[in-house]
């Protein structure tokens, strides 16, 4: 990847905002069956809701939730 590429993504990462704890910062991480440590996060800025994985500082998709929560 370039300089300008990373720098771009760099910039519309920035525009997405910040992902915080839900429930007005009360949400508190939890363990999955499967041993991860997981926190229901909230991005206000695109009212999205998401799962983090604390362990790998990453934000799961759909999928990588469900299937880590056994759904």
């Amino acid at each position: 990847m370039t300089l300008v590429e990373q720098l771009k993504a760099a910039d519309e990462k920035r525009k997405q905002g910040n992902w915080y704890p839900a429930a007005n910062g009360t949400e508190t991480p939890f363990k999955t069956r499967s041993g991860v440590t997981l926190l229901y996060c909230y991005q206000p800025s695109t009212g999205n809701h998401a799962y983090l994985n604390c362990e790998t500082d990453l934000i799961l998709s759909d999928e990588e939730s469900q299937s880590l929560l056994s759904l």
